[in-house]
């Protein structure tokens, strides 16, 4: 009754309530839109290349006799930097680059893989530091990243875990890339924002075979004619960082043809031509000479016939792949400049580091064998594989030889703080605003000054709050006063810039520049300085450390305040010797994981820790089929348990050296059943396998040595085997015919 009066009170009010509504009726004048971000007048695009492992004497324009037209002609175009710096490793300098700020300020002080921790050595940006992205976002601009990110932590890298130091949680509005250190250019782990891009054969319309950093700027031009169709008025940021030339060296067949032979006069042949190239380019003083060579560099002319054949096949490869990314860096000009857009593009090309010496003395034809066994070894597999080098069938590095000449003419290497580990080209091309062309610029800068560098030209702010966070200071400062054509002669503004790595140490400060070489396991306060006027001796060569101790006591007190100031204590010299990486003390403690399909992709770091353990796998099958039951790495080092013809086959590959097969005669039953492979370790270093159909063993077999690093930078997956194959037995994915019910994987820590 109640509900039918005030249904009919309803009723009588309705016309006077709808008069009210019509007269307050929605007009044009009511519409209130957002103000939407605009960027400032004349604000460029711009695009950063960030360059992989790329010494001072590899680009053509710096002297190099490798093939880089392309970055050759933004040089010719821009400007050249002599005196540029970065950190020792990749991703301290791309978390400075970034970020304005020194690495170890904002929690990267080594690459991921090797965090431990403490503040300065997170595995990812803090949070309190903006990147470049953040404030050109705010700033109007849309930004996008393509490429290596490796500023990630290993916790991040799955599907549970936070999205914080992800691309698209730190100011990039899109993402097509990979997220850790190094990748197959022919079977590489691609992410687009977060979500994993499945292999592929070939490129788009299926006519050329898949090549990662033609991919990637496949991608980037897409983004680019995407933006232009939709805001064309709006400026973009991209961030482009290659492949090249981190190992491995991969590149097309046709390239790898072309530079047959074009090094078989060797390494010290190679620097003489670099520095008469690059006195004559100006790139160096007149007068400079080679310094002696680096620790465990063998004369060319002292290696037998054998060494040279296939030392000189490692740096063709090399060649190769640095000629393939510049070519399809060119499609990205040649689409800037179609589209009229080059000349109001500030374009920054540059390096993360030295040369890497992770080759050794003797180069490696499969890199993996680093991370996975831990040591090298006589060619490690490289005379047996020479015709193979630069394919898909190895993962090559060449050896320190060639590192000491593509640093040419500099001291030491990548993972050092001499001027081998942290000097490294940089070319500036921006038309509308830097007319000198193929000007050369001598002032000392460092990749923390590249964001400030960038907000200038686009007329951007850094605020000192973002997201109500309240942020790091900024170390870095512009270059741009550089860019008039009487740039070339002013004075550097930087006054100070401190360098660690690996308990290396080194303060450059006012043209003078204080070293020392830290053996890893020495008491610090031991080590001993260098010191140098690198203004007048840029590549190290005469120590003046006893004849003037006042100026050394000086920079090194500087470093002192330096290293206070920009939290690079406490310091971690854990790194090559063995080659582990850093256990995550996250993933160490799980004994056993059950995986139900789907699963695929699963990091090295989230699959169940394996490392000194003894392992079973167990997995119940509901109906019987050929295919992979579970993969862990792939064609460089893993293990694999899979059906072929019926029978559970258990394959172990040491570093892609060392294979054992254990083969069941039996085929499974036709219903449900469980197929298990045990793993138990030796005391001789190896394991005894045991295949198991129902609990009942069906085959035997011996690994002789067991992989006591990470696997390889492939992943774990359940019911197929996503990028390489562990097996040659086998074309990936090869999937699971039948279905599985479930996979668990117990260890057991070694005794």
């Amino acid at each position: 009754m109640r509900r039918l009066v005030m249904t009919m009170l309803s009723l009588a009010v309705a016309p006077a309530a709808f008069a009210a509504a019509a007269s307050a009726a929605w007009t044009p004048a009511d519409a209130r839109w957002p103000e939407p971000l605009r960027a400032p007048a004349g604000a460029p695009n711009v695009l950063v290349v960030l360059w992989d492992d790329v010494g001072f004497g590899q680009f053509g324009c710096y002297g190099s006799p490798l093939a880089t037209p392309t970055v050759d002609r933004l040089a010719a175009g821009g400007l050249r930097y002599t005196n540029f710096h970065v950190n020792a490793v990749c991703s301290p300098t791309r978390a400075a680059l970034l970020t304005g700020r020194n690495a170890h300020a904002v929690g990267v002080g080594h690459i991921g893989e090797y965090a431990n921790g403490a503040r300065n050595n997170l595995g990812g940006i803090r949070p309190d530091a903006g990147t470049v992205a953040d404030y050109l976002r705010a700033g109007g601009y849309t930004t996008a990243a393509f490429g290596k990110w490796h500023l990630a932590p290993m916790a991040e890298l799955n599907a549970a875990g936070d999205v914080t130091h992800w691309p698209t949680g730190r100011g990039f509005d899109h993402f097509y890339g990979f997220m850790g250190g190094d990748m197959s250019q022919f079977a590489p782990e691609i992410y687009s924002g977060r979500e994993r891009v499945l292999p592929r054969a070939t490129r788009p319309g299926g006519e050329e075979p898949y090549f990662m950093d033609a991919d990637l700027c496949d991608r980037l031009i897409a983004f680019m004619a995407q933006h232009r169709a939709s805001a064309p008025e709006r400026p973009f940021f991209a961030y482009l960082s290659l492949g090249a030339g981190h190992a491995p060296h991969h590149a097309p067949e046709a390239l790898l043809a072309k530079w047959r032979g074009r090094f078989d006069d060797g390494w010290d042949a190679y620097r003489e031509r670099t520095l008469a190239r690059q006195i004559e380019l100006g790139i160096v003083p007149r007068g400079t000479r080679l310094p002696p060579a680096n620790p465990g560099v063998k004369p060319w002319a002292a290696l037998t016939p054998r060494e040279r054949r296939v030392f000189a096949r490692y740096y063709e490869c090399f060649a190769a792949c640095m000629e393939a990314a510049d070519r399809e860096l060119g499609r990205v000009v040649a689409w800037l400049e179609k589209t009229g857009a080059l000349r109001d593009t500030l374009i920054l090309v540059l390096s993360d580091n030295g040369a890497s010496p992770e080759g050794g003395p003797e180069g490696i034809w499969n890199e993996m064998r680093l991370f996975t066994a831990n040591k090298l070894g006589e060619f490690a597999g490289g005379a047996d594989r020479v015709d193979l080098l630069g394919g898909p069938f190895t993962y090559p590095t060449y050896p320190i030889g060639w590192t000491q000449a593509g640093n040419t003419p500099l001291r030491h290497t990548k993972g050092t703080t001499h001027e081998g580990g942290i000097r490294v080209p940089l070319i500036v091309h921006w038309p509308a605003r830097i007319t000198e062309a193929g000007g050369l610029r001598p002032q000392f800068h460092h990749a923390v000054d590249v964001l400030p560098t960038v907000l200038e030209a686009a007329g951007v702010s850094a605020p000192a709050e973002l997201s109500g966070r309240r942020q790091v200071p900024i170390a870095g400062l512009s270059f741009a006063y550089t860019w008039p054509r009487e740039g070339a002669a002013a004075p550097t503004r930087r006054k100070a810039q401190y360098f660690e790595i690996h308990g290396h140490r080194a303060i450059w400060a006012d043209g003078w520049k204080a070293v020392t070489w830290h053996p890893s396991g020495r008491p610090y306060a031991e080590d001993t300085w260098e010191l140098y006027h690198v203004d007048a001796d840029l590549n190290e060569s005469r120590d003046l450390a006893r004849e003037q101790p006042e100026r050394l006591a000086a920079l090194i007190s500087a470093w002192d305040r330096e290293a206070a100031a920009h939290d690079v204590l406490p310091l971690d010299d854990r790194r090559a010797g063995p080659r582990d990486m850093i256990r995550p003390a996250w993933n160490g403690d799980r004994l056993r994981a059950t995986y139900v399909p789907p699963v695929a992709g699963l990091h090295k770091f989230t699959a169940l820790e394996r490392r000194d353990r003894s392992m079973t796998i167990t997995a119940r099958i509901e109906r019987p089929g050929d295919g992979v039951i579970l993969a862990h790495g792939g064609r460089f080092a893993g293990y694999v348990l899979y059906v072929r013809e019926g029978r559970p086959v258990f394959h172990y590959n040491y570093a892609g050296e060392r294979r054992t097969t254990v083969d069941a005669p039996v085929r499974l039953p036709e219903g449900a059943c469980t197929v298990s492979a045990e793993l138990n370790l030796t005391a001789s270093g190896g394991a005894d396998v045991v295949l198991r159909i129902d609990g009942r063993a069906v085959a035997r077999g011996q690994v002789p040595e067991v992989m006591t690093g990470n696997i390889s930078h492939e992943t774990l997956d359940i019911g197929r085997d996503l990028y390489t194959p562990v097996s040659e037995d086998y074309a990936p994915p090869f999937a699971f015919g039948g279905v599985i019910t479930d996979v668990t994987v117990e260890t057991k820590a070694r005794k």
